[in-house]
């Protein structure tokens, strides 16, 4: 009798396995500046992350993330994971094809080794150019698609600066945008991916998905101030009604010179098409008539710096948005360093500039020494020129800490072995690998207490707010030449569909057909 009913356990266990969905999850991530002239190589994704296989769910276990939402989400449905590969490089120019290759190669014979798979979930960027290919991620998703055929579920988180193409919408059943920007809810998106996968393969419901793209080049827009307020309130009540599964806002990321740049509203119903094509170009319509209010004019450096002088309340933090790694910036830029040195600020704190050849410098003379340097300034002339100073070394370390902020919090981050540096009461960051500083543990690494200097300098247009909004009295972006200035002008756009706002103040656009 007993051996009856272990049997029968066992019978019953392997049943519900069998009955369990097989779902592959990986990540392909990058934004690419195509005005930067650095390639994005192998070796580009490795700085950051690019994991394989089972050390992906470890990695990314108790990371608020896009992997870690997926992960956690698939967990709660018991799908049976199959984990492929997770790569995001720090923004920067063109991913090399051979790259690209590879990882899409390892995500279909995963596909195909594994297979039948019942679903596919993404974390995608939606703003990867290769170095012969427009659409990054439309190519992935084709190739996927190919693979699994049109009834197996597709879906992909995005971020907020995506360039959604045709191809892109055509090959994925859902998308999930971030809602927020800075972004703070990279799980929360991916989480919802992994958990309307389950409703899809319940037969709960049936994902379509339709967008409207809109002839606008958009700078930085913080989601919680208008005119951004107000677009993303209209999506959140839009989704209340049960036909709409996500509604999701693109930004679009302007510094990617291709065809299909510019801001976009993606919407995916419940078998519904032509319902959510009337959600989007409704949603479109409203973005077209507050285009005017996206212009963007940042401060001078000049006058920002005096705004610093006679400040009533510190810290003061200057936003570096012009040089800013995460859309492509080299990190390197002096500018600011320049002027402040020129006006005599003192009790400054930088984050950051990459330059592996000052780190080595100051690794080898140790702690305690001065030298001479010519800091930053290294990758070209738009960014300015190296700064020849005397500099006291304080500070040596590994340059891994773990992000504690809002934004990708428990995230291990490594920019490489980094020094802090003292030039005339200015303290600098001076790291191997470009990185964006948007979470303080950065200033903390180095010994450094963000809330205590008189300045902050951080090389971010917008992702900083997340954290240190609650730890300075005034924040000031500044207006310097750069690949991420907001000031389009300065761009030679050779492949965007023209015309297009504002580089063409009078175009006309009709959100129900298109271009005017």
């Amino acid at each position: 009798m007993q051996a009856c009913i272990l049997f029968l356990v066992k019978y019953l266990a392997l049943g519900e396995k069998k009955m369990n969905r097989k779902v592959l999850i990986a990540e392909l991530k990058h934004e690419t500046n195509t005005f930067c002239s650095t390639m994005t190589d192998k070796k580009a994704f490795s700085a950051r992350y690019l994991k394989y296989d089972e050390e992906i769910l470890s990695f990314f276990s108790g990371v608020r993330t896009e992997m870690g939402g997926i992960i956690d989400g698939c967990k709660e449905e018991k799908f049976d994971i199959i984990p492929s590969v997770a790569a995001n490089a720090t923004p920067g120019g063109k991913v090399t094809r051979a790259f690209f290759e590879e990882a899409k190669e390892k995500i279909l014979a995963d596909l195909q080794k594994h297979g039948p798979v019942d679903g596919v979930l993404l974390s995608l960027h939606g703003a990867m150019v290769l170095e012969d290919d427009e659409d990054g991620e439309g190519n992935l998703l084709e190739a996927i698609r190919g693979v699994v055929g049109n009834d197996v579920p597709v879906m992909a988180s995005l971020d907020l600066h995506a360039n959604v193409t045709q191809k892109m919408v055509s090959n994925c059943d859902a998308f999930f945008a971030y809602e927020t920007y800075p972004h703070k809810d990279l799980y929360e998106r991916a989480y919802q991916a992994a958990k309307t996968m389950g409703r899809t393969l319940s037969g709960e419901i049936r994902p379509v998905t339709r967008f409207r793209k809109l002839p606008i080049l958009a700078p930085y827009l913080e989601t919680g101030k208008e005119p951004m307020e107000e677009i993303m309130a209209f999506a959140a009540e839009s989704e209340k009604n049960k036909k709409i599964v996500k509604v999701s806002v693109l930004h679009g990321f302007s510094w990617a010179d291709i065809s299909e740049t510019g801001v976009s509203v993606v919407v995916t119903a419940d078998n519904d098409p032509d319902y959510a094509q009337s959600v989007a170009d409704d949603l479109a319509a409203i973005i077209w008539e507050k285009r005017k209010e996206f212009i963007k004019h940042a401060t001078p450096l000049r006058d920002a710096v005096e705004q610093v002088i006679n400040a009533a309340e510190y810290p003061v933090l200057l936003a570096d948005i012009a040089d800013n790694p995460g859309g492509g910036g080299p990190a390197d830029g002096t500018h600011i360093l320049r002027e402040l040195l020129e006006k005599g600020v003192k009790d400054v704190g930088i984050a950051l500039i990459a330059d592996p050849k000052t780190v080595e410098d100051a690794v080898n003379a140790g702690v305690g020494a001065h030298l001479t340097i010519n800091l930053g300034g290294k990758t070209d002339k738009l960014h300015g020129d190296p700064v020849h100073c005397d500099a006291y070394v304080k500070t040596l370390c590994d340059g891994i800490f773990v992000n504690k902020g809002p934004m990708s919090k428990g995230l291990v981050v490594n920019v490489g072995r980094t020094v802090l540096i003292e030039i005339n009461g200015i303290d600098v960051i001076v790291t191997e690998r470009r990185h964006q500083p948007w979470d303080p543990e950065i200033f903390r690494r180095v010994g450094i207490q963000p809330e205590d200097k008189k300045v902050l300098v951080v090389k971010s247009s917008m992702h900083f707010r997340a954290a240190y909004s609650e730890l300075v009295k005034s924040i000031i972006e500044v207006d310097c030449p750069g690949l991420t200035t907001t000031n389009f002008k300065h761009f030679s756009y050779e492949n965007i569909s023209r015309p297009i706002f504002p580089l063409d103040p009078d175009i006309e656009f009709d959100a129900k057909f298109g271009r005017g």
